[in-house]
């Protein structure tokens, strides 16, 4: 399914008040939905903006939809040196290697927000 179509779905919009919020009319937003007319420039970012959703996200290219943006120029208002440290790793991948490093987290995030063991070791066996 066409990024755009999806993201108008979930919001439970019509094609007629998504041309609304971006200017242009429904038969363009029919068009790019039905992937007969590309996006403008101009148009994947009033999309990208009004979904909050990264330009990658919506044009297919990511299945990342929101990019977290850290400025690593004020990294050293960070607290904590360890954060810098991953901080300074993080900003010298390239984009699937950042998503790859995000996926992981989510997950260990995800497997210790469901465990009952609390602070314990949960990777000891």
């Amino acid at each position: 399914m066409n990024r755009l179509r999806q993201l108008r779905v979930e919001r439970h919009l019509t094609q007629e008040e998504l041309a609304f919020e971006l200017d242009t009319t429904q038969q363009n937003i029919s068009k790019i939905e039905r992937q007969l007319t590309p996006m403008g420039e101009q148009m994947i970012i009033k999309s990208a903006r009004f979904f909050g959703v990264t330009a990658d996200y919506l044009l297919g290219i990511s299945d990342v939809k929101y990019e977290i943006a850290i400025s690593l120029s004020h990294s050293h208002e960070l607290p904590d040196a360890a954060l810098r440290d991953i901080l300074s790793h993080y900003d010298s991948l390239n984009r699937p290697q950042r998503e790859l490093i995000r996926e992981i987290i989510k997950v260990v995030a995800d497997f210790y927000r469901n465990t009952k063991t609390g602070d314990k070791q949960c990777w000891d066996s």
